[in-house]
């Protein structure tokens, strides 16, 4: 052995000798320090156990938020057509016989519009291409093709049915004639 490896173990003897004594019994302060070392660590493995038990209860708290928030998500929106379905049911419930035609076709043009501001309030835009507008396949679908003079190849000739965009992200593209080359 070396004098350096000599010295570690005269070291490590020395320091057990304090806790120690020469006969092996224990020394009252190494009892006191061990009693203490159990302790800290059972208040640590408590803190643990109930650190991790108040972040199960709060991801189940958060999973129940969330799951209520889908729940209620279109609550708004739902309420904002209560009133359309209202005014649906005031036309349905009119004597045909006693109202013209004129009047009914303006009333469903009300409800109509009512339910236009309704939707544009939840962020869903109409997309109606004119005819004349460049094709863009991304908010229109070519439904049929039509030569004609008056367009250009691949520019919109007719609008056969709006389409609609909900913050930008398209809910059903417009479904439009294109025009074609002769």
């Amino acid at each position: 052995m070396s004098a350096v490896s000599d010295e570690n173990s005269k070291s490590n003897e020395e320091s057990s000798a304090e806790f120690f004594d020469m006969e092996g019994r224990d020394h009252p302060e190494a009892e006191s320090e061990l009693l203490r070392l159990e302790a800290e660590r059972n208040d640590l493995y408590n803190k643990l156990a109930r650190s991790q038990a108040e972040f199960q209860n709060a991801r189940k708290r958060l999973e129940a938020d969330k799951e209520q928030a889908v729940q209620y998500a279109n609550s708004s929106l739902i309420k904002s057509l209560i009133p359309v379905i209202d005014n649906f049911e005031r036309a349905l419930s009119q004597d045909l016989a006693k109202i013209d035609v004129a009047s009914l076709l303006k009333g469903m043009q009300i409800v109509h519009d009512q339910w236009l501001a309704v939707i544009e309030q939840q962020g869903v835009t109409r997309v109606a291409p004119k005819p004349g507008d460049v094709f863009d396949p991304a908010t229109m679908q070519a439904i049929m093709q039509q030569p004609t003079d008056k367009y250009p190849e691949n520019h919109v000739t007719q609008l056969l049915q709006n389409g609609y965009s909900h913050y930008g992200r398209s809910l059903r593209p417009a479904q439009v004639a294109v025009s074609k080359g002769q």
